[in-house]
């Protein structure tokens, strides 16, 4: 059930209610330039959190998403810092010519 759960950095075109906001962070030790790096499945732990939290609520969406990052040098190792928020939905059905 939580991979059918719809993660978006804009709106959706169903009507729904809002439940939540939710939030995600990670601190990853990655270099971000290394062309081996795959950006993507870097950045799914903090999706899969996202989706988690919206799941809790029996949530359809999160929607309206923002995804924040800091490089940062602590000991001579680079981190990314990851901070993620959304608003959690969940779709209500719609009745038309009712």
């Amino acid at each position: 059930r939580i991979k059918e759960i719809i993660l978006s950095t804009g709106n959706v075109n169903r009507p729904y209610i809002v439940r939540d906001i939710v939030f995600a962070a990670d601190k990853i030790e990655v270099d971000l330039f290394d062309p081996e790096i795959d950006l993507n499945a870097l950045l799914s732990d903090v999706a899969f959190r996202l989706k988690e939290k919206a799941h809790s609520y029996g949530a359809n969406a999160v929607i309206n998403c923002h995804f924040e990052h800091d490089r940062i040098v602590e000991n001579g190792k680079t981190f990314l810092e990851i901070f993620a928020y959304g608003t959690v939905v969940q779709f209500t059905q719609s009745t038309i010519g009712g």
